[in-house]
């Protein structure tokens, strides 16, 4: 499946990192089942999720909420 999501707030992290509402990222998550309802909860693809925002210049900790809360994001299934 493949998701944009685009930032729903502006967030500044630890390492420098500045994330800017409105920003939008596109990932890839290669496995059956995963929905933007769980894609953020679901710890089969959090591997593949850490590497996708790292594809797209995010590298944070496992822990970080920009990878674990879906309200940082407004999520939309791309066909």
């Amino acid at each position: 499946m493949t998701f944009k999501l685009t930032a729903t707030h502006s967030s500044y992290r630890a390492n420098g990192f500045y994330l800017e509402k409105g920003s939008e990222i596109i990932i890839h998550i290669n496995m059956m089942g995963i929905t933007p309802t769980n894609l953020f909860n679901n710890s089969r693809c959090k591997e593949q999720l850490i590497q996708q925002f790292k594809v797209n210049g995010i590298d944070l900790p496992p822990n970080d909420s920009l990878l674990t809360n879906r309200g940082n994001w407004d999520i939309k299934t791309i066909l």
